[in-house]
């Protein structure tokens, strides 16, 4: 049995995940047992029983949050992907300098992307997925476009004050996050023991930034 990686970011439930009401404390005890569950046994072995127990609450409680196993999975992942998507972009300020806040976007996005948790949940996924597709296309949702869309706007608003020249902020965005990333989210789901370093995650971060600024420099057609 895979143990449940230690997080400094233990999931808080204060919003809306997957239909529960925010600040249900019914619905929280529910979702943090079943965190807790898919990190310790994978998302086949879990079952709603194991969460009801865990919880605790009763099955009739359970199933009135939650109709089945797949979509408490989704709110898990949903609610995990809106906590990534707002801690990375609580640390945008309002700047013009635009090579630092891609900095903190792109080393804030890689250092969560490659955390412990966030690998396990990513593999628990890829696994559900293919049988049921409405998980992938929820947790794509909540996090990759939610996060891609809040780069493009900040992009968007560079481009207008003559910082930028990006005639498709969404496209600048995608390729963004895809240049920064690289690799490393392979290596971390194939290679889980042999980690990038810290020098390692800068180069790749500090070369993005780079080609990205190169090629969306403030050059006027």
């Amino acid at each position: 049995m895979a143990s449940r990686p230690e997080s400094d970011n233990d999931m808080t439930i204060s919003r809306d995940a997957g239909g529960a009401p925010a600040g249900n404390r019914k619905a929280a005890s529910i979702l943090a047992a079943a965190r807790e569950l898919v990190l310790d046994h994978g998302f086949d072995a879990m079952t709603m029983d194991m969460v009801a127990r865990q919880a605790p609450v009763s099955k009739a409680t359970l199933y009135a949050h939650f109709a089945s196993k797949e979509e408490l999975f989704t709110a898990v992942v949903i609610d995990e992907a809106n906590r990534i998507t707002g801690e990375i972009w609580r640390i945008m300020p309002d700047s013009d300098d635009v090579a630092g806040v891609l900095r903190r976007i792109a080393e804030k996005f890689v250092d969560v992307f490659l955390t412990e948790q966030a690998m396990f949940l990513q593999r628990a996924v890829i696994g559900a997925v293919s049988r049921f597709p409405s998980i992938g296309a929820a947790i794509f949702e909540a996090g990759p476009k939610a996060l891609t869309e809040r780069l493009a706007t900040f992009l968007a608003g560079a481009h207008e004050r003559g910082l930028l020249n990006i005639q498709d902020p969404m496209l600048a965005a995608r390729q963004f996050l895809s240049i920064v990333r690289g690799d490393l989210d392979i290596r971390g789901l194939l290679l889980p023991a042999v980690r990038p370093d810290r020098a390692q995650i800068r180069k790749q971060v500090e070369a993005g930034i780079d080609l990205f600024l190169h090629f969306y420099g403030s050059r006027r057609p």
